[in-house]
């Protein structure tokens, strides 16, 4: 599991771009498609891709957004203090 792992840490930084904080997993539909297709030409399975991500690529790709999200807006907040 750590070829994948390692694997989707790398194309998550690639396919997670818009900034801000999201509610909605549907969001990430066409990201969460374009992860799974990017994965089977890599010669992982769907199953492997949707353990990795916990079962719900989309919402795997969500809380990646939102974390990154919020690590970026904790650091400016301590570059302006």
């Amino acid at each position: 599991m750590a070829g994948i792992t390692d694997w989707l840490d790398d194309r998550v930084q690639e396919i997670i771009r818009d900034p801000g904080l999201h509610e909605n997993k549907a969001d990430f539909r066409d990201q969460a498609k374009t992860l799974v297709e990017s994965a089977e030409a890599e010669g992982f399975t769907v199953a492997e891709i949707k353990e990795a991500c916990g079962g719900d690529v989309e919402r795997y790709l969500l809380d990646q957004q939102n974390a990154m999200t919020d690590v970026n807006r904790q650091q400016r907040l301590a570059d302006d203090a």
